[in-house]
């Protein structure tokens, strides 16, 4: 059994074809399913001083740690960091203050010798005193050889203030070193800078939510957990008026060529991609690519891929009847540049297969972005897809989309996408998912990061029992350069349509380096520390 699935142009035809993310026609490709992520100490300045002699009063109330910090945070207003973990926030406390200053409020609750805190600017990170990290102002290490370069590794969890959940796929970066990563499916990231951007801020971002930009100061080699706020737009901020979504979606694609490249840029990009079998990883691969990203009017056959590092884990039966890999991953998740390699629900030509609806008013990066619902017509019986779209108000950028194949239709997709099976075997579709985003970075938008999630069942014929598979790829972005773009020498490139945790691989033990990558999930590692020994394969 084999399933393509790749963007792919062009309207409808008598005979289906995957190329451009129009429908699951034009998919052919994208998801190929085979079967047979220093405690730095800044003396205290005046300012800082102020905020922790700052008056807080608060009535007498039994809560836990955690609602107690986010009322000394309205009241203060400042932001709390810390390893919720570390600091037991679920703990119950008593919270009174009368007129008394932020410190002793602060020690009053935290009641532990083990427990410090210190002040930068509006944000106060509580850290555990007694822990074996490095000293004070010592930089980690970690590529041996002639290629040692100093960097600090910023790691935490970002969360929900609201609800307490984690926040999956948050941007996390340095805007002017165009530096970062996301976070994983846990809210967790791992981001490795350059030592001497100690001194600047780290950005954490999401639709809907404020942005938050935290000192590197305070998270170096201290873990922490950063609790964002949901932006609410204010009823002033919202005109009463008919919003046709048919406009603003025209504009947008009217201003590609004002909010994308229009020049080539190298990506530095993390791509993983994993396979499982009745909840069991069967395989998982993870790379370090540099991409030539051609501009976004140029074809994507345009642009170009070279391999960094790579390596898979691979645990699977011999006695298995089937076997699934992802083909085409990595080119798949490139063409998930939805700006790029035009979808049907971004097409307003004839015949128009899709409706769109104007779903509500969003906050993205401190912008109001349109969030536009699409459906395919209901005259239109075939695989396409439901989703939403988001689009910057003012500019009219397209910043991201959340889609699926039409449930309705999955059936029918599914003959589309077998390539190769036993007669023997049905083939039956749960769910296809995708999402996109971009980046801003000196006035142009830039592909941020692009997932695609399958489930799938198998079983024999005259069998009883089904095999429930489940497959992803992810692919973000970490690093931008727009100097000196070229294209790569032709015995570097990646070729398209390798079968990408099929590649050979050596052994490195000095890895990633500095290199950033999405950390694995807890499950994930969980699952991969597992079968780790059975077949482990690096390059």
């Amino acid at each position: 059994m084999g399933l393509s699935y790749l963007p792919k142009s062009g309207k409808r035809q008598n005979q289906i074809e995957f190329c451009r993310i129009t429908d699951v026609r034009h998919l052919r490709g994208a998801c190929l399913i085979l079967a047979g992520l220093f405690l730095f100490w800044a003396p205290a300045a005046s300012g800082q001083v102020s905020l922790l002699e700052k008056s807080v009063t608060i009535p007498k109330q039994n809560t836990t740690l955690y609602q107690a910090l986010n009322l000394i945070s309205q009241q203060a207003d400042c932001l709390f960091l810390y390893d919720s973990e570390t600091l037991e926030s679920d703990r119950r406390v008593k919270l009174q203050a009368d007129r008394k200053p932020l410190a002793k409020v602060l020690d009053n609750i935290l009641a532990n010798p083990l427990l410090a805190y210190k002040v930068v600017g509006k944000h106060i990170l509580i850290y555990k005193t007694k822990k074996e990290t490095s000293p004070p102002g010592k930089i980690q290490q970690e590529i041996p050889g002639t290629e040692i370069t100093r960097f600090i590794v910023l790691r935490g969890h970002i969360f929900d203030r609201e609800n307490k959940t984690a926040i999956p796929y948050a941007t996390v970066g340095i805007v002017e070193e165009n530096l970062g990563t996301i976070t994983n499916s846990d809210g967790f990231f791992s981001l490795k800078i350059p030592a001497s951007l100690a001194g600047t801020s780290l950005v954490v971002s999401h639709l809907g939510y404020l942005s938050q930009q935290i000192p590197v100061q305070l998270l170096n080699d201290q873990p922490a957990d950063v609790w964002l706020d949901r932006r609410v737009i204010s009823i002033q901020e919202v005109i009463i008026r008919y919003i046709d979504p048919g406009v603003i979606l025209e504009k947008a694609m009217e201003q590609r060529k004002t909010n994308y490249a229009v020049n080539p840029v190298y990506l530095t990009t993390f791509y993983r991609e994993g396979v499982q079998k009745n909840n069991q990883y069967t395989s998982y691969s993870e790379a370090v690519f540099k991409v030539y990203k051609s501009p976004y009017d140029v074809g994507e056959s345009c642009d170009q891929v070279k391999l960094l590092k790579s390596r898979k884990i691979r645990s699977s039966d011999p006695n298995d009847t089937v076997f699934l890999k992802l083909m085409d991953g990595v080119q798949s998740a490139l063409q998930l540049d939805i700006v790029k390699c035009v979808p049907g629900f971004l097409d307003r030509t004839p015949p128009v297969e899709y409706t769109w609806k104007y779903s509500d008013l969003v906050s993205f990066n401190a912008r109001d972005a349109y969030a536009i619902t699409f459906v395919q017509n209901a005259g239109v019986k075939e695989a396409l897809y439901k989703g939403t779209l988001y689009i910057e108000k003012e500019h009219f950028a397209i910043l991201g989309a959340e889609f699926e194949i039409n449930p309705g239709f999955l059936d029918m997709a599914a003959d589309a996408l077998v390539l190769k099976k036993s007669h023997r075997l049905n083939v039956k579709f749960k769910k296809i998912t995708y999402s996109v985003s971009y980046m801003p970075f000196n006035g142009r938008y830039y592909l941020s990061h692009a997932r695609c999630d399958i489930q799938v069942s198998t079983r024999l014929k005259n069998h009883l029992s089904s095999d429930h598979f489940s497959t992803f790829l992810e692919l973000a972005t970490c690093h931008i350069d727009t100097t000196a773009v070229v294209k790569f020498p032709k015995q570097e490139i990646l070729r398209p349509g390798v079968v990408f945790s099929d590649q050979p691989n050596l052994r490195n033990d000095d890895f990633w380096g500095g290199y950033n990558i999405i950390t694995p999930e807890t499950k994930l590692s969980e699952a991969l520390l597992r079968i780790i020994g059975k077949t482990e394969e690096i390059r």
